[in-house]
């Protein structure tokens, strides 16, 4: 493969050289009135009426269009800015110079460029979340879930099908787990974000462990000294769920000095509802069950950062962040287990609690080697999680032989600390060549200890099989290198990441010592500079290494024959993504690839060895794993007021579970399309259909879904924003399985995210003297915290 990789970009260059056409490039920068930079203008060359290309401005405010020589219309346009539009001439090594923008007398209302609505990107997606109307008075996960190739279902976030993503803010990743992150986006407001990346094939300047893609998140930023924020409030309401969502954001600039802050809380009450069937094909017996769950939540978060510019070149930042979390409530089940001739009835309450706190500190140093955009960058990050959780559970059993009472309880703690260092170069030597290269050196440590208790004759015994400690530490040093060429109508991107890992822990005290490599290639052609058609051919191998918590062996009683547990002795799994996609007008793409993925971490639901009644979820290393998938992009926008957008992901997915065991084949699909009508007096009307096809995951699947939410928005002026929306109005549940040697398992399961909830939000920003800049403190400990 490597090879091969290998030929694709040496005959790539060499056609480059060859079949080049002579196009010349017209390079400026946006500023305002004051001098500073405008970030994400949409900056287009025009052919009469024609868009012949374009792009949005960059955090400097520099822009570079490639054309053949000739007169064109330059137009550039930003909310909140009178629209620029000029006759420029295309020649050889065009520079327009500085572009200055003036602030609009009113505030320019839908003013969108729907080239830039959704774009493609070398190796991305793009959503211009600020120049959609659609997106006003919707928070984090509403955002995400029409992102191209972006597929949330209540529990996790994928792209294109691959779990595990990971999600970045101002170029911070989001290190947390998958029920935190969630709850976390939700508290994200969508005025205060500028756009969405999705990067489904990472490249060597992530860490490896990227192998499901990122996605990306750029708050807004503002200019000029000032205050400025915003508060909002939002709750959701239903049957199953009641819950509450405060936030607020406040950001100073004063001189050389950027400070902000921001806090959010997320409280709700909800509860589950699962009918279970199970019929254990061996013995002859029979299983059916009800389990009523509730949850408290109480979770909150608080962070705070400044960044002093030194000079002109050099500044420093520092961040600090306390997250905590707190959930607990009793599952009720009630279960009948019997074989034709006598029943045993079972009645439980699993009491359940789950206590963190979580710490973050964050410093870096930055320093601008030249005008171009050269960096040298110092980040050094620590993260600190404490966790506590435990059961209380109690259960009767009647059946023939008598009545058994059962006691017992256990309690997990956990600590775990990430800590990395990173020195990283961007160079760029023109606007046609750049060099990315970096070093950095990881610390995580993971420290468990349980115990499990059971009651007899009034005493509290320790349950010596089930206790356990559990100590995990890992180093990983890695360096990588990245070069990106504009030769004429190809881009090439191509890098390589090394990294070596040592471990100690997991079962049984292991040591484990590896080296690997990552390469990665990105080839880009434009077969219609005009009219925006490209073709784009992609790979990369990474790994994924197991999450924490999938590595603690902590045992959670879900019903009464059923339980829940971590694997100690997992393994990394090594991937690798080709990939080739199709973009026509600069919007709308088409992606095939395919993964082989060796290793896969999954769950699987298996017998328990010593009471074959008993069922346990397991995760697990899956042999070998071959996907092979299309995805499709489609943003329209029929008329001014109208916009509409659709996604679809078709995979076809070859597993082998067991060394040497057969092959099985699945089709997934998914489908999303959404639509937003702008109204007169600042009137929004959403709707959106979503469909998520059977889903098989070893011996366990997923049955078919519908969603189905509508909505309206109000702004008033610029400062308040209400928005009512109505969620899942086909009202489903979730249907899930399992078949393992002597059993068939079958749940229906009401929940919040499935079932019909109404949400209703408000939102206030607020100003206070000019706007400004807004910057954020860089992070390094990119891909671990996701791990947490």
């Amino acid at each position: 493969m490597k090879k091969w990789i290998l030929l694709i970009v040496t005959l790539a260059v060499a056609a480059a050289s060859a079949l080049a056409a002579r196009l010349c490039p017209a390079v400026g920068r946006v500023v305002d009135e004051q001098g500073k930079a405008v970030e994400y203008a949409s900056v287009v060359l025009l052919k009469g009426t024609q868009q012949v290309v374009g792009m949005a401005s960059d955090a400097d405010g520099r822009f570079e269009l490639k054309v053949a020589p000739g007169e064109y219309t330059l137009q550039i346009q930003y909310l909140g800015f009178d629209p620029v539009k000029r006759i420029v001439r295309v020649e050889q090594n065009n520079d327009l110079g500085e572009i200055v923008m003036r602030n609009a007398a009113t505030r320019i209302e839908g003013v969108v460029v729907s080239a830039q609505l959704v774009r493609r990107e070398a190796d991305r997606f793009v959503v211009d979340v600020a120049n959609a109307p659609s997106a006003i008075g919707k928070d984090g996960i509403e955002l995400l879930e029409h992102a191209p190739g972006v597929w949330i279902d209540g529990e996790k976030i994928s792209i294109n099908g691959k779990s595990g993503s990971k999600v970045y803010i101002n170029d911070r990743e989001l290190r947390m787990d998958d029920e935190q992150l969630l709850t976390y986006l939700r508290s994200l407001r969508a005025e205060e974000i500028q756009k969405i990346e999705v990067v489904p094939v990472t490249g060597a300047d992530y860490d490896a462990d990227s192998s499901a893609g990122v996605i990306r998140i750029t708050l807004k930023k503002r200019r000029e000294n000032g205050l400025n924020g915003s508060v909002a409030f939002n709750t959701a309401q239903s049957g199953y769920i009641g819950s509450y969502s405060p936030s607020a954001n406040i950001n100073l600039h004063s001189g050389r000095l950027d400070f902000y802050a921001s806090a959010w809380g997320y409280l709700d009450n909800s509860k589950t509802i699962s009918d279970e069937k199970t019929v254990y094909n061996a013995s002859n017996k029979g299983l059916t069950a009800r389990s009523e769950g509730t949850s408290n939540d109480r979770n909150f978060g608080i962070n705070a950062g400044s960044i002093l510019e030194i000079d002109t070149r050099n500044s420093i930042g520092a961040e600090v962040e306390y997250w905590r979390n707190r959930s607990w409530g009793p599952t009720d089940t009630a279960t009948d287990l019997g074989d034709g001739q006598q029943t045993a009835n079972t009645r439980s309450r699993f009491d359940n609690h789950n206590y963190g706190n979580n710490y973050t500190v964050t410093f870096n140093y930055i320093h601008k080697l030249d005008t171009l955009g050269s960096t040298v960058k110092l980040l050094a990050d620590y993260t600190r999680r404490d966790s506590d959780a435990g059961n209380d559970n109690t259960s009767r059993t009647t059946s023939a032989d008598g009545t058994l009472d059962s006691l017992y309880r256990d309690n997990a703690a956990s600590i775990y600390d990430v800590a990395t260092a990173t020195l990283a170069l961007e160079k760029n030597f023109s606007p046609r060549w750049s060099l990315k290269a970096g070093a950095k050196y990881t610390f995580n440590d993971m420290r468990n200890n349980a115990r499990y208790e059971y009651q007899k004759n009034g005493a509290w015994l320790r349950n010596d099989e089930q206790s356990y400690t559990v100590n995990y530490t890992e180093n990983i040093a890695a360096a990588y290198a990245t070069a990106t060429a504009q030769l004429g109508r190809w881009s090439l991107v191509a890098g390589i990441r090394g990294e070596y890992t040592l471990t100690h822990g997991k079962s049984g005290d292991i040591r484990q010592n590896y080296f690997s490599l990552f390469p990665n290639a990105n080839i880009s052609y434009a077969l219609s500079q005009e009219k925006g058609h490209s073709v784009i051919l992609q790979y990369a191998r990474t790994i994924q290494r197991p999450r924490f918590w999938c590595l603690n062996p902590q045992r959670w009683q879900i019903s009464d024959y059923t339980y829940q547990t971590g694997n100690p002795s997992l393994d990394p799994a090594f991937q690798n993504d080709l990939n080739i996609t199709f973009v026509l007008a600069g919007k709308y793409t088409l992606t095939g690839g395919m993964q082989i993925v060796d290793g896969e971490i999954q769950q699987t639901m298996l017998a328990d060895p010593d009471d074959p009644d008993m069922l346990r979820i397991a995760w697990v290393n899956f042999d070998a794993t071959t996907n092979y998938y299309v995805t499709a992009n489609l943003p329209f926008q029929p008329a001014k007021w109208w916009q509409l957008n659709l996604n679809a992901v078709y995979m076809r997915r070859g597993q082998r579970v067991e060394q040497h065991g057969a092959q099985q084949h699945f089709n997934w699909a998914f489908v999303n399309a959404s639509t937003t009508f702008n109204l007169p007096a600042k009137f929004y009307i959403d709707l959106s259909y979503a469909y998520q096809s059977r889903i098989d995951l070893g011996n366990i699947w997923v049955m078919p879904n519908h969603f189905l939410q509508a909505g309206v928005k109000k702004r008033f002026g610029e400062r308040f924003v209400l928005s009512f929306s109505a969620r899942n109005l086909l009202d489903q549940g979730q249907k899930v399985g399992a078949a393992g040697d002597g059993f068939v398992r079958t749940v229906n399961i009401r929940q919040a995210w499935g079932k019909i909830q109404y949400r209703f939000g408000v939102t206030w920003n607020f100003k206070s003297g000019k706007a400004f800049n807004r910057k954020s403190v860089e992070a390094g400990s990119a891909e671990e915290k996701k791990r947490l």
